[in-house]
């Protein structure tokens, strides 16, 4: 399957749709186990996660995957003891993959990639790559020969900006890890209950609406299946806080959006994109 397990809300209270907080070990315990009965073995998480890390350590098997993510450089923060922090708390040899959390960081220490490199070579870290927020990021790293074995990137049914960039990407061998997928809950507001900040997003969440009601979906079906149905995307990764959340995806999952409802979405269109970036 190609769902990936998001930790952030495992180690701190995050998100504009999460009312649950941070889940406690029976939940998480209750929610790898769902997972890997339904083949989702992957987790994502990061140094800056809190302590998701830690606890990725205590309760997952040696099923699941596991990606972390690094970033924050400093002498007494270096990638050298982040990554054998990671493995500690993670209570791993070696890991499935690392990305560079922040890749504007990588522009400017650019020594850090063979660092990494050198960690694949010894085989503790299978695939590298980096986090990315905007493609001319992207750009300027393949610029400088940074090929990755993995990006991860924002990706959903109203930002689609890094989609000129698929077909190269795997033409690469590049995998493809999308995250954002419903805009940190967003896409689950309400347009009543929208607050006022999200003014310039109500009018394309109104055209979301509509395709949904006029193809019998529910939010989720519809954002989840419009990302999972792309043939470029490996990995979808999502935040989960329940098992009974993590139970909803997966039933959604097996929804087929038809060709035309993908070109209905694919024809919303949105001038100030600003709101799109989860920092924001």
């Amino acid at each position: 399957m190609k769902i990936a397990l998001g930790t952030v809300q495992w180690g701190l209270d995050y998100g504009v749709a999460n009312t649950n907080g941070i889940p406690n070990d029976k939940a998480l315990t209750n929610i790898l186990s769902l997972a890997i009965d339904n083949n989702i073995n992957l987790l994502d998480t990061a140094v800056q996660y809190g302590n998701a890390e830690k606890r990725i350590g205590q309760l997952a098997t040696a099923e699941n995957k596991i990606i972390t993510k690094i970033g924050s450089f400093s002498d007494s923060n270096s990638l050298e003891n982040q990554l054998e922090n990671s493995f500690k708390n993670l209570n791993r040899a070696y890991i499935y993959g690392c990305l560079f959390h922040n890749s504007n960081e990588l522009l400017e220490n650019k020594q850090h990639w063979a660092e990494l490199l050198n960690y694949k070579k010894t085989g503790k870290i299978k695939k590298i790559g980096y986090s990315l927020y905007a493609p001319e990021v992207l750009v300027a790293l393949l610029k400088e020969g940074f090929l990755p074995d993995i990006v991860q990137i924002p990706y959903s049914i109203l930002d689609r900006t890094f989609e000129p960039y698929f077909e190269l990407l795997k033409e690469k061998g590049v995998e493809i890890h999308v995250r954002s997928v419903f805009l940190q809950g967003l896409y689950f507001k309400s347009l009543k209950e929208l607050d006022p900040i999200y003014a310039d997003l109500r009018q394309s969440l109104k055209s979301v609406q509509l395709i949904r009601e006029r193809n019998d979906l529910s939010v989720l079906e519809l954002a989840l299946c419009y990302v999972t149905q792309n043939k470029f995307i490996d990995y979808v990764v999502l935040g989960i806080e329940t098992a009974q959340q993590l139970a909803q995806i997966i039933k959604a999952s097996e929804k087929k959006l038809s060709q035309k409802t993908i070109e209905e979405i694919k024809l919303i269109q949105l001038e100030n994109k600003t709101m799109l970036n989860p920092v924001n």
